[in-house]
């Protein structure tokens, strides 16, 4: 199917010849082709403006268009401020139902979820279109939501929590999808950096929705306070979403039966990518923690399973064994696309490894309290936010994506280098600085990544590009967090062994115990002599997560510096998606 659609995609780039005097041909794009043929570009491209043109001003946008956004919006928040809900609610939800053993599931087993079927709903918006398949995300949020509620032991409370990332899986995936259908490539950034304002503003209430919910009443209603605000979602969605798609999975029969519909389905991709996504995450999760050594043969066979795992999804995507693949090989066959996937992964670990990792520096080597390391880390939450939301607009701007590409990586790969020379003696006015600059560089890029994926693709991939955009987001989302704390631990744990502390200090803090330990009070409550020595191991262990970080940004700037300086076009090359217009219905009837 996908390679179908590119092939028509380079269909519609029509051109004619004409004869030189000295007999060469010269290319001439057809002004009735839905994409002019850029003729210094490369195959790759897909047309947009041509050079000399101003800057194109967006159509006028109706009340239907801003009706579905406000609707997307919403529903965004609302994903969004769950996650942050949970960040100050976990430790009194996991006392309540007794899973102080397991709470780490509480989380993980959301973003597992959430990550592992994102690919599927791309299938799905294709087969069934955008409108029903997004609904029934939010009905599915919503049951995970009231299962959680009621909840009375940490098994039915980390179902409830599976159920509830597979529907925001879907929020998450189709919210995106559905934007890329309404709007053409050149406008996407502005609008899915104003869309990222809502999932900040969530991500902000979170934390202090949840604080208030758990002191002034049930720790249930962090989850049941979810089903209003997915009512008015439904809602929302239901009368806006008046929206057009293909008919069926293939675009051939619009009287596909539901059987043909499921048979389009990559069951067995799924299955293969799930089971590899929860081995490797569950490796990374306990290796070099208190449970298991790195070495530990559970350790090391599941991290081994998971690669290989991976390995055998992507050579079974690609073979005859599967012809309706959830992420289709075309999606993969342009440099700029498979550049600009490496480059989310990129931006996802570094800025959510700084998030995670500067209130650690703050709280167990600046020994300041969470409220003000809360406040330290303003800097780079804010310009972090709205550098996404200006990056976006700048493409819109330009046209193009690659220079603020490579300028972000470039600015994120210096700053981090900056970070390793954090230390004690570090003032706050300092650390507010690089804040803001680190909040830039690593929030520019955040709302045209998916632009550059999608430059040299059809808008008929829309769904399938996005749904696996959103997989790479996810599953980066849960390493970034895993991924540079078992880089800490590892190297806290060496330090700890070559030192002479006393042994019940060490095993305080030894196999992942730094990391939970990293607090003001912890690190107070040792002899001075004591603080000295455990506030410098978590300055070198801190500078070894940095440099990893460096590595990582690195790797961003070649995978910018890959991508194609394409220009973005200003108008769809499908008819297939979007809103339906007057007399739609009648149109595919007379067909």
């Amino acid at each position: 199917m996908a390679r179908a659609e590119m092939d028509q995609f380079s269909d519609r780039v029509e051109f004619n010849t004409d004869r030189n005097t000295d007999g060469s041909a010269t290319a001439k794009s057809n002004p009735d082709s839905p994409v002019a043929l850029k003729t210094s570009g490369s195959s790759e491209g897909i047309a947009g403006t041509p050079p000399d043109e101003e800057t194109p001003k967006p159509a006028g946008r109706g009340w239907a268009f801003w009706a579905i956004f406000a609707s997307l919006s919403v529903t965004a928040l609302l994903s969004s401020m769950e996650g942050g809900i949970m960040s100050t609610a976990l430790p009194a939800i996991s006392r309540a139902v007794d899973a102080e053993r397991d709470y780490i599931w509480i989380v993980n087993v959301y973003f597992l979820t959430s990550a592992a079927v994102q690919p599927l709903y791309g299938q799905v918006a294709d087969i069934w279109g955008r409108r029903w398949p997004m609904l029934a995300s939010v009905v599915i949020f919503a049951a995970g939501s009231a299962v959680c509620g009621a909840a009375n032991d940490a098994a039915t409370l980390i179902g409830g929590r599976a159920v509830q990332g597979l529907g925001a899986a879907g929020i998450n995936t189709l919210v995106e999808i559905i934007l890329c259908d309404l709007l053409p490539l050149r406008e996407r950034g502005q609008f899915m950096g104003l869309l990222f304002l809502f999932i900040v503003v969530g991500s902000v209430l979170g934390p202090f929705l949840g604080g208030l919910i758990v002191e002034r009443t049930s720790w249930r209603w962090v989850f049941y306070l979810n089903l209003p605000i997915c009512g008015v979602c439904l809602v929302l969605l239901f009368f806006s979403l008046n929206l057009k798609h293909r008919g069926d999975g293939d675009g051939d029969d619009d009287n596909a039966t539901p059987l043909d519909k499921l048979g389009r389905i990559d069951y067995a991709g799924l299955l293969l990518l799930c089971a590899s996504v929860t081995s490797l995450l569950y490796g990374l999760t306990y290796g070099g923690g208190s449970k298991y050594a790195w070495s530990h043969p559970v350790v090391v066979a599941t991290l081994v399973l998971g690669v290989v795992g991976h390995g055998l999804f992507v050579g079974f995507e690609a073979s005859p064994w599967c012809p309706h693949p959830a992420l289709p090989v075309a999606l993969f066959q342009n440099r700029t696309s498979v550049a600009a996937y490496v480059a989310e992964a990129v931006q996802i670990l570094v800025s959510y490894g700084a998030l995670y990792f500067l209130p650690l520096y703050f709280q167990s080597t600046l020994l300041v309290y969470p409220e003000r390391s809360g406040i330290l880390l303003l800097p780079f939450s804010v310009l972090f936010c709205v550098s996404a939301a200006v990056g976006g607009g700048v493409v819109t701007k330009m046209g193009r994506f690659r220079n603020l590409h490579v300028g972000s990586f470039a600015l994120m790969t210096v700053m981090m280098g900056v970070f390793t020379l954090l230390d004690r003696r570090t003032s706050p006015a300092v650390v507010a600085v690089l804040g803001v600059v680190a909040g830039v560089s690593v929030g520019l890029p955040n709302a045209s990544i998916l632009t550059a994926v999608q430059a040299a693709l059809p808008d008929s991939l829309n769904a399938a590009s996005t749904g696996a955009f959103a997989f790479i987001r996810s599953i980066s989302t849960v390493f970034s967090v895993t991924v540079p704390a078992a880089v800490f631990n590892s190297r806290f744990d060496g330090l700890l062994a070559a030192s002479a502390l006393d042994p019940g200090l060490r095993a305080a803090l030894d196999r992942g115990q730094a990391y939970q330990q990293a607090s003001r009070d912890f690190v107070m409550s040792f002899p001075p002599e004591v603080q000295v020595q455990v506030v410098a191991m978590y300055e070198v262990s801190l500078r070894r997560v940095w440099q990893v970080l460096i590595a990582l940004a690195g790797v961003g700037v070649v995978a910018a510096l890959v991508e194609k300086d394409l220009e973005c076009r200003t108008e769809q090359t499908t008819d297939e998606f979007g809103l339906k217009e007057a007399g739609h219905a009648a149109e595919k009837s007379e067909a």
